[in-house]
């Protein structure tokens, strides 16, 4: 009779290579328990991980965690820096957009100050961006690079911008925040991020938790089919950029602006290859005593 180890090993076996076979699809093809895991899919899991039926077996614990790992693995791994899209936009992207960015409030957040804003722009708000990004690069490089510049920026079919809040200074006066362990630390708004190479400064804790927001904006658009770029050139931190868009400039600041879309598939691939790495495993993981 087999045994439960030999068994355990056949079934990882099988489902590890049907993975590796279905994730070779694009992601819009593939169902839909691969592209999102909702929270109905959750609670699922979790029943079937911890309810009385599954506690004793092995096999059916070991294959849901494996399959799930590995599915959030693909999706890491595969997520890249998006050039060209199509013109337009996929049927629904307002309702992704809107799941992806309460995924990104998600991310990791120290001192609990959601200090992220998003700001999804309009077809005019859009070209009046373009339009001042190809004035400066005007200025820099001749009209002509500023005329192929806005052609290419006017091409971009989704606009998000993603600011952080003016929480900069943990002593001073200001308002009160609490943080996740009940204690209350003062802050004050300024318009100086200069101390955010202070380790303790709350500025630099808001500006890395809204990073980490990003990536999970972009990890959650790319599992629904939607590729991103992250730019952060010089137009975004010009102060007419704050006036056209809507910010103020007294409480927040542009951490980047997200292009998003569905890729333009390059020579038959859903998506790039990745960039060929410069550092082995070896060389950033360092082991301690």
């Amino acid at each position: 009779m087999m045994s439960k180890t030999l068994a355990l090993r056949i079934v990882l076996f099988f489902r590890i290579a049907l993975d590796a076979a279905v994730s070779s699809f694009p992601l819009f093809l593939q169902p839909s328990s691969r592209r999102q895991l909702t929270n109905t899919d959750t609670c699922r899991s979790s029943r079937s991980l911890h309810g009385k039926a599954d506690d004793n077996d092995p096999v059916a614990v070991a294959v849901a965690v494996t399959s799930r790992q590995g599915e959030v693995d693909h999706i890491l791994r595969t997520r890249r820096t998006i050039n060209k899209f199509h013109p337009t936009l996929m049927e629904g992207w307002e309702e992704i957009i809107q799941d992806a960015i309460i995924s990104a409030t998600y991310a990791p957040n120290h001192k609990r100050t959601e200090p992220w804003k998003f700001h999804l722009l309009g077809s005019e708000t859009i070209r009046q961006i373009c339009e001042l990004n190809a004035e400066l690069v005007s200025q820099k490089k001749g009209p002509k690079a500023g005329e192929r510049k806005l052609e290419r920026w006017l091409q971009m079919p989704g606009w998000l911008v993603v600011t952080c809040q003016k929480t900069v200074s943990s002593s001073g006066s200001g308002s009160s925040e609490e943080d996740g362990n009940g204690e209350t630390t003062k802050v004050t708004i300024s318009n100086d991020d200069a101390n955010m190479d202070i380790s303790s400064s709350l500025a630099r804790e808001d500006y890395a938790a809204v990073c980490c927001a990003v990536q999970n904006l972009c990890l959650s658009l790319h599992a629904a089919g939607m590729g991103t770029k992250w730019t952060t050139g010089k137009v975004n931190f010009d102060a007419r950029f704050d006036e056209i868009v809507g910010i103020d400039a007294k409480k927040e600041y542009v951490v980047g602006t997200i292009w998003f879309g569905t890729p333009e598939n390059a020579k038959g691939k859903m998506y790039p290859d990745a960039p060929l790495k410069k550092k082995t495993l070896e060389d950033v993981l360092i082991r301690s005593a």
